[in-house]
């Protein structure tokens, strides 16, 4: 009889310390998704800049939904162009205005996106509460005027999130800061 007292209280442990870890393994498993989640942000914005960059209205649509979906309708957009130029506007349509202003002049794009970090601040609770993170985003874009130029431009995103209930992680404030570039004149001229 003690032995089987023994055996139930040794299940007993080792079912608790099993059911202790898998709480522990939850949290982490919630806060990778999270960070996944987030991560995809900054690729779809990658992405989403560049059907902008085609020059066609129906694109410029595509990417404007795109642009709704990842940012807060009163997100803090703000970048630096490679002049120098500093824009800060707020909401995903103002900046559809600023990206398909700049690239308006290329006929192609790409925003190739690098090392990402996030840094999550809280996870949403049960209620799909709350739920706060920060990321940053390193960008290599190369823009291409077949005529013209090739603009490189090097830099690194500061993208604040936050998780809306019922929408999902959303950027609500983003700032990108050039860290280097180059333009590379094609039309011969010295």
């Amino acid at each position: 009889m003690k032995m089987k007292k023994l055996i139930w209280l040794g299940a007993l442990i080792w079912f608790g310390a099993g059911v202790a870890s898998v709480n522990a393994d939850d949290h982490g498993i919630a806060e990778m998704l999270a960070k996944q989640e987030i991560e995809y942000l900054q690729r779809l914005y990658a992405r989403a800049t560049d059907t902008i960059g085609t020059n066609i209205p129906e694109n410029i649509e595509a990417g404007r939904a795109v642009y709704r979906r990842i940012f807060t309708p009163d997100a803090s957009i703000q970048a630096s162009d490679p002049t120098g130029a500093y824009f800060k506007v707020t909401g995903p349509d103002e900046w559809v205005t600023v990206v398909d202003g700049a690239l308006s002049v290329f006929d192609s794009t790409q925003h190739l996106l690098g090392t990402q970090i996030v840094d999550i601040e809280s996870l949403p609770d049960d209620d799909g509460q709350g739920g706060r993170a920060a990321m940053t985003s390193y960008l290599q874009a190369w823009h291409h005027d077949p005529d013209r130029v090739i603009d490189i431009y090097l830099g690194t995103y500061f993208s604040k999130v936050r998780f809306t209930q019922g929408v999902g992680w959303q950027i609500y404030d983003m700032r990108l800061e050039k860290v280097a570039g180059e333009v590379i004149d094609k039309s011969g001229s010295p």
